[in-house]
């Protein structure tokens, strides 16, 4: 069986828990509140492409990440395991003299294989260092969704620090941004490779 380490609820309080947790078949959830305004999550994975830096950003930096599992969501398009996630910085903020450190990041499109472009909507679940998983450059390991799951409207991500070293990460579907990484005392480094689990829609283009 494969293991992994988020554990997700339909409470508003997602804890990412630091044991190693046997993967649970999660059912199709009902989202919570209208969701004529856009499709409903669902889970993937995906691995960083481009290194983050606190002390070396600025904002609206171009970030990419790339799939590493397909995303099929009811009545819109498919966006295949290898398409790129592009996306930027919205926020960042070094540390200073062992000080804090923020990074909020934003994926807002994805560019598939034909070189289409779709707007999405993305929201991190979890991330962890390449060293996580194989080396191999495949999606695989300990850490990968073997199904595809809907994502509550009302999910909320609190990663402590620990798995990322020093860094914690918060997320929630209902805001505009994908992820926020923090530090209490130095900057964040995000490496290529890093892994994320994450909820993703393709969103309507808007006429």
């Amino acid at each position: 069986m494969k293991m992994f380490a988020l554990r997700l609820s339909v409470s508003s309080k997602a804890v990412l828990a630091v044991a190693m947790l046997p993967l649970l078949a999660l059912p199709a959830l009902a989202a919570t509140g209208s969701s004529a305004d856009h499709q409903q999550l669902v889970s993937a994975n995906a691995q960083l492409t481009t290194s983050l830096n606190t002390k070396k950003l600025s904002q609206g930096a171009r970030i990419t990440a790339r799939l590493t599992s397909n995303v099929k969501a009811a009545g819109s398009v498919d966006i295949p395991k290898g398409s790129v996630l592009i996306g930027k910085v919205e926020h960042v903020s070094m540390s200073r003299d062992k000080g804090p450190s923020k990074l909020s990041i934003v994926f807002n499109q994805a560019r598939l294989h034909n070189g289409h472009t779709v707007p999405v909507k993305a929201t991190l679940l979890a991330a962890y260092p390449s060293a996580s998983w194989g080396s191999d450059g495949n999606a695989g390991g300990s850490y990968t969704w073997e199904q595809s799951h809907i994502i509550p409207n009302d999910q909320k991500v609190d990663q402590e620090p620990g798995t990322l070293s020093h860094i914690a990460m918060q997320s929630a579907v209902q805001s505009p941004v994908s992820g926020v990484f923090t530090s209490k005392n130095r900057n964040i480094k995000l490496h290529r490779g890093t892994r994320f689990q994450l909820a993703i829609a393709p969103m309507a283009k808007k006429g």
